[in-house]
């Protein structure tokens, strides 16, 4: 398996952001269609962090 690239998250609690290449891909149905976002967890408050990545091709 390869490895993830780093992705820049931002922790709104924590109002800090940070890099991480520890996160999981996860699908979602939205309104506009299927999207895909990251999600990591926080080192500062432990927290679940999304980012969107955009729309599945």
């Amino acid at each position: 398996m390869a490895a993830q690239r780093k992705l820049k998250f931002y922790d709104i609690k924590a109002r800090q952001s940070f890099e991480t290449e520890q996160y999981e891909i996860v699908e979602k149905q939205t309104a506009r269609g299927p999207m895909l976002f990251a999600v990591a967890a926080s080192p500062y408050t432990g927290i679940k962090v999304w980012r969107l990545l955009g729309k599945k091709k």
